[in-house]
């Protein structure tokens, strides 16, 4: 196994995410316009609530209801779902490194906060870039969420490797600081060509994107 295991998170760093969309979808059911739901979906504790639906607290289906009691919504699940689930645009230049990462042998694992909705939708729609990844940790699915040790101990138990051996690349600070109370090293995303230049740096061999902006 060639070292260090890489460990990438999805949203904003793989793929960029836009909640946005979905504020501007159900504003348009209740004639508001997608601040004015984001101000409205908000005050109702929409931030708890995506919490434990990404930690596997609730199910997509209850999580779908308590939202639209809240707001006032009455739609069926099938439609919610179709609200909620496409906000996702690949981050190519991040996918190419991937790619030649794999193929210069490293072990590579994907770790997301997520839910069921997004992360069913983003595996399809984009397969061949996830194709690379050996493992995936969704947290929805192991029932912790970043910054908790849980989360990077399971990234670090599906590969059967010490936490030391492991990087974890993710946009959010809090995250990367508990992959390294966890024990794992950490480095955190801004741009493809700084991810190139910091994996370069800790002695990790990447030939594509080193031009990347």
């Amino acid at each position: 196994m060639r070292l260090p295991i890489l460990m990438f998170d999805f949203g904003n760093v793989l793929g960029f995410f836009d909640y946005g969309l979905i504020y501007a979808r159900f504003g348009a059911r209740l004639g508001l316009s997608a601040s004015a739901f984001q101000t409205l979906v908000e005050s109702k504790g929409m931030k708890s609530l995506l919490a434990e639906l990404e930690a596997g607290a609730i199910s997509s289906e209850a999580f779908a209801a308590r939202v639209q009691r809240e707001v006032g919504l009455d739609i069926p699940f099938e439609d919610f779902a179709a609200d909620w689930r496409d906000i996702f645009e690949l981050n190519e230049p991040v996918a190419a490194i991937v790619a030649d990462l794999k193929a210069q042998g490293y072990t590579l694992v994907l770790g997301s906060n997520t839910n069921a909705i997004h992360a069913d939708f983003y595996r399809r729609r984009f397969r061949e870039a996830l194709e690379p990844f050996d493992h995936v940790v969704l947290s929805h699915e192991v029932r912790a969420m970043k910054p908790s040790s849980v989360f990077f101990d399971t990234c670090t138990a599906v590969v059967g490797a010490s936490a030391g051996s492991c990087l974890f690349i993710d946009d959010v600070e809090e995250n990367v600081e508990g992959a390294r109370a966890a024990g794992l090293q950490g480095l955190v995303y801004k741009t493809p060509a700084g991810l190139v230049r910091d994996l370069k740096a800790l002695g990790v061999e990447v030939s594509s994107g080193s031009s990347l902006n």
